[in-house]
């Protein structure tokens, strides 16, 4: 299938031409120096003389010969769209899990392919999606070790699957680089309890010394995947969940620093965007507050080394919209307070959960999730906002969860109102059957 035309950059495309006058000479930077976010999801055995649910049917996809461009563009982020196990388990235990591409399932499970829930965002209506890449998955072992071994030095196939299958299905992806293999971070960092999570559950930023690695790896992303909408650098580094073992502006600059270097050496044309920063609230002691962080970053690298804000404006509660609004007036009033007030705002995470009941802070009836996530949307069109991003695609089924009901399909895929909703008012498509929304 070829790629469709929407998809392909153009000299009008209005993302473009600030970004490339920017780079245009080449300037001196410093040496610099990386979900929202996908998480790993462990399936849990239960043990012998458990009675378990029969395996879903497989989801119908329909996907559409060409969507309809938004303003902003919407679309959906999931778990890297790697593939998927499903095992029905009791309530209390995770039913999903990721596993390579090369990986079969475990016994009495079902596969849900990234290719099919690619092709479900682009059944919606979806023309943007994130895609998130880990360093560690892409290079491993460091550049000697892999020498040594007769081994790639970097190992872009699995990514490439999945950027090409965007493409194809009419979607240019926001591209979100994170996640330092361990042998470029600081020895001793992975320790249980390191950002208040056990261990194997952080992500951390690379070692200062392993800064040119970081420089490589991102200028790799850059020339292996140029109709990206624009690249994405680190997932919430204002959390210490994604930049262990606590948010560190000075390095996170200037590691924003060695990206806008990169670029300037292939002469990369999409724009370079900040981190999707997590909201204030809810609070905990492992976060910066957004507003502080991003004024560190903007007084350290500089309003030249970024293109646009990362922003994951997470409305806490009731009025939705309003509150959702509030958190991107507070990063708007640090780029205005720099001079920089047109400085574009990309939403790559956002949502609210929906449950049949709607019990808890952040949920609310199925039948509402869809309008809200509408209602959303529709407050940032005609404004600064370049992309609407929906966490997520599919509910995890991770219990007692906030993000774990946050999905527009169940995790088996299939269609929760919201999805037959957006699709509809949205996207402009009708996957769904007449009374399913």
């Amino acid at each position: 299938m070829t790629i469709p035309s929407s998809s392909q950059p153009s000299d009008s495309d209005p993302e473009k031409a600030p970004t490339w006058l920017r780079r245009a000479v080449p300037i001196v930077v410093g040496t610099a120096l990386a979900c929202g976010a996908a998480v790993a999801l462990v399936v849990l055995l239960t043990g012998g003389g458990v009675s378990l649910p029969a395996l879903p049917p497989k989801p119908e996809v329909r996907v559409p010969s060409r969507n309809t461009p938004s303003s902003p563009p919407w679309g959906f982020t999931g778990s890297g769209w790697t593939d998927l196990c499903y095992l029905p388990v009791p309530a209390d235990a995770h039913p999903l899990r990721s596993v390579p591409d090369s990986q079969p399932c475990p016994s009495g499970s079902q596969r849900f392919t990234g290719l099919t829930q690619i092709a479900l965002t682009a059944g919606a209506g979806a023309d943007v999606d994130r895609l998130g890449t880990t360093w560690g998955t892409i290079q491993p072992l460091p550049p000697a070790e892999a020498a040594a071994r007769g081994e790639p030095r970097f190992r872009w196939a699995p990514l490439m699957r999945r950027y090409h299958a965007i493409l194809r299905d009419g979607i240019r992806p926001v591209v979100v680089a994170y996640g330092t293999p361990a042998w470029a971070r600081i020895p001793g960092w992975e320790r249980p309890g390191m950002c208040g999570l056990p261990a194997g559950g952080c992500a951390f930023p690379p070692a200062p010394r392993h800064l040119p690695a970081w420089r490589a790896f991102v200028r790799g992303l850059m020339t292996h995947m140029p109709q990206m909408r624009a690249l994405e650098v680190w997932n919430e580094p204002n959390s210490a969940r994604f930049f262990a073992p606590h948010p560190e502006p000075a390095l996170y600059a200037r590691m924003l620093r060695a990206v806008d270097e990169a670029a300037r050496q292939v002469h990369f044309e999409r724009p370079i965007i900040t981190g999707g920063l997590a909201p204030d609230s809810p609070v905990n002691a492992g976060k910066m507050l957004p507003a502080e962080y991003l004024t560190r970053v903007y007084e350290i690298a500089g309003q030249d080394a970024f293109d646009g804000i990362g922003a994951h404006p997470y409305p806490d509660g009731p009025p939705w919209t309003a509150n959702m609004t509030a958190n991107l007036d507070q990063l708007r009033s640090v780029s205005a307070r720099f001079g920089d007030r047109s400085k574009p705002i990309w939403i790559t995470e956002v949502g609210l959960g929906g449950t049949p009941s709607g019990a808890g802070t952040f949920n609310v009836p199925l039948d509402r999730q869809g309008p809200i996530l509408a209602r959303m949307y529709r407050a940032v069109q005609g404004t600064s906002v370049r992309s609407f991003i929906i966490f997520a695609l599919n509910d995890t089924g991770i219990p007692r969860n906030r993000f774990g009901v946050y999905g527009v399909l169940t995790p088996t895929l299939q269609p929760k109102p919201a999805y037959c909703y957006l699709a509809e008012q949205l996207g402009q498509t009708h996957p769904c059957p007449p009374g399913a929304r």
